[in-house]
């Protein structure tokens, strides 16, 4: 029997530590109240602080994409010009060719031309010239 008291005793002792502790005075249920509070604040206030920052790398993002589509339309048009600048180099070649031909052309016409009139040259006249009258 003194075991069951004991028991009971022992039972009673832990049940009256455990149901204090697990009730607060009114006091410290309003300190936790209020540090709850000036917890939640302090987030809400985080949130809208890092809300705020978000918007801000937002905007430089978007204005680096801007950035960068217009950089790649330049870069578009600068690739279309050395597009057309290579066409025309080719325009050129072909045309400083034929030049080259021409000119090879020419001068060998100039050079019959001039070995034709040199013959001309030695042969003695039919008609002996006239004198010129003054």
């Amino acid at each position: 029997m003194k075991l069951y008291v004991l028991l009971f005793a022992g039972w009673s002792a832990i049940a009256a530590c455990s149901a204090h502790a697990a009730f607060f005075t009114d006091e410290e249920a309003h300190n936790q109240i209020r540090q709850l509070k000036e917890r939640v604040s302090n987030l809400e206030g985080s949130g809208k602080q890092q809300t705020e920052i978000i918007k801000q790398q937002d905007e430089t993002i978007r204005q680096q994409i801007e950035t960068r589509k217009q950089q790649t339309r330049e870069i578009l048009d600068l690739q279309a010009q050395i597009d057309t600048l290579r066409g025309l180099r080719g325009q050129f070649e072909v045309l400083a060719h034929s030049l080259q031909e021409l000119e090879r052309l020419q001068k060998g016409s100039y050079s019959d031309l001039d070995a034709r009139v040199r013959r001309l040259d030695k042969r003695e006249p039919i008609i002996p010239p006239r004198p010129i009258k003054p």
